[in-house]
């Protein structure tokens, strides 16, 4: 069965290589789907993944946010 952990080593994988490429749509793809995910965790009373998948993602904006202003 699928962890937490390991959907959040995935994402954050994901957002790396997603900055890595400058591909900003997948980076905002992964900023929602970590916002999803720590929306359900805020339901669920779970505070910790909550603030974890939050800091997802704020990453994935903040490096989204690199790219658009490299590209400037």
């Amino acid at each position: 069965m699928l962890t937490i952990d390991q959907i959040f080593e995935y994402l954050a994988g994901t957002i790396a290589q997603d900055r890595l490429r400058g591909d900003r749509e997948a980076l905002r793809q992964a900023q929602l789907a970590a916002g999803v995910l720590m929306r359900a965790a805020e339901q669920a009373g779970d505070r910790e993944t909550a603030t974890r998948f939050r800091s997802l993602a704020s990453q994935a904006a903040n490096r989204r946010e690199e790219i658009e202003e490299e590209d400037r």
